[in-house]
């Protein structure tokens, strides 16, 4: 088994890491409270006439369901793929929030709320009757790192990569990591962070530490949850100016936009640049496959979406087939490389990142080795996985370099080179 307390240790520290190395940003006023229906005609720009700078994106790949029902407010960002189901419960998502590739939102009962300046991470879900960043207090919050007392004024919330939330509320300054689950009439009290894998089910894992499902925010963490706000407010901005200039830029095989942390362009794809508005899938960006078009064709399903617009380059060897609804990503500055022959699991998400060293993130970046096989819902993050390994499903390999032929079982985080393996409860 672990300690709580060794967890929040690690894990804080890499947060403080990847804080460190990226931009110290300045938090804007409080957005002004105008909001659109995601109904056809605002689409994919929303509400149709906003200018660019106060536009919501809703990719074009996103399922909306009874738009009527749903509410967005300015710069909401809603990436390829992600659903919104408001068939039975309204759906309302505040100014500067984000719903990334293959985020779940299925009201029902009262509905789900999401608050301003929430970030749901690739592939997490929030489903039932739930409030997401809508209350709770800005502070004071204890550091236990730097043992100082702090606040968050402007407050932010993240779920992280492949977290569920089902029908709980998770109050503003908090994070819910990946893996991680909320459940029904539980909340998630302002200043506390689930850890991953956790399956939370009362109100007193959420709030006491003690139980080992929950640790206290930190500096580390706002920082780091206002450089993502910052990105995905660029991408409702930039993709919007994207489409403004032609709506075939924003589907398919595609540009990204140019940005500050992005130079922009098309995939290469078999040793061509390729544009295809007509693909299926969405692939984007500085990417580059060694496999021909008609092959990727062939060996792809459907709502994928791998996106080289943040970080970048990405390089993807030979694949020997990829399944539904898989996502790559990579945070600013950094890439990926996958090798050959490697089988991507219904769900898989491999996200760039460079690892934490010494508590500083300058280490090796996110990469796959040859014929390497990863199960469905399991994430590669900050990580190197070796030949011939696999991932079982629902698993995790975060900041570690794994050596080749390793296997992580089912329902499993292995961190910081194995000296953090966690249970994933749910």
């Amino acid at each position: 088994m672990f300690k709580s307390r060794t967890n929040f240790s690690a894990l804080t520290a890499i947060i403080l890491a990847f804080a460190i190395s990226t931009h110290i940003y300045i938090k804007p006023a409080v957005a002004a409270g105008v909001t659109c229906n995601p109904i056809l005609g605002n689409l994919p720009i929303c509400p149709s006439t906003a200018p660019s700078e106060s536009a919501s994106f809703v990719d074009p790949t996103a399922i909306i369901t009874n738009p009527t029902n749903i509410t967005l407010g300015e710069k909401v960002y809603v990436a390829p793929f992600a659903e919104l189901d408001a068939t039975h419960a309204p759906i309302s998502i505040a100014a500067d929030s984000n719903a990334q590739d293959q985020v779940k939102i299925i009201a029902s009962g009262t509905g789900v709320q999401i608050g301003e300046r929430v970030i749901m991470a690739h592939m997490a879900v929030v489903k039932g009757a739930a409030k997401i960043g809508t209350q709770g207090s800005t502070g004071p919050f204890s550091d236990p790192v730097t043992n100082t007392q702090f606040n968050n004024d402007i407050p932010e919330t993240f779920l992280a990569f492949n977290c569920e939330i089902d029908g709980a509320t998770i109050e503003r300054n908090t994070v819910v990591n990946f893996l991680a689950r909320v459940g029904p009439g539980v909340t998630l009290p302002a200043g506390k962070v689930v850890l991953p894998g956790k399956n939370v089910t009362t109100n007193l894992e959420a709030s006491s530490g003690s139980l080992g499902k929950v640790v206290n925010l930190t500096q580390a963490d706002v920082a780091l949850m206002e450089g993502i706000i910052e990105v995905n407010e660029a991408f409702a901005k930039d993709y919007t100016d994207l489409a403004r200039a032609d709506l075939t830029n924003v589907t398919g095989i595609n540009y990204a936009p140019v940005t500050f942390f992005n130079s922009g362009g098309l995939p290469q794809i078999g040793g061509s640049a390729t544009r295809d508005p007509n693909y299926r899938n969405r692939i984007i960006g500085n990417i580059t496959f060694q496999d021909s078009l008609a092959t990727l064709t062939n060996k792809l399903a459907s709502r994928i979406s791998l996106r080289a617009d943040e970080g970048e380059p990405f390089n993807v060897g030979q694949i020997a087939g990829m399944a539904n609804d898989v996502v790559f990503h990579a945070l600013e500055t950094t890439s990926l490389t996958l090798g050959n022959g490697v089988g991507y699991g219904p769900r898989a998400l491999i996200h760039g990142g460079r690892q934490v060293v010494n508590g500083v993130a300058n280490g090796p970046e996110t990469s796959i080795g040859d014929a390497v096989g990863l199960g469905p819902n399991s994430v590669i993050f900050r990580a190197s996985i070796g030949d011939r390994s696999a991932i079982g499903q629902r698993s995790a390999v975060f900041n570690s370099t794994l050596a080749p032929r390793t296997h992580i079982r089912s329902r499993t985080i292995y961190a910081d080179n194995g000296s953090l393996i966690l249970p994933v409860e749910w």
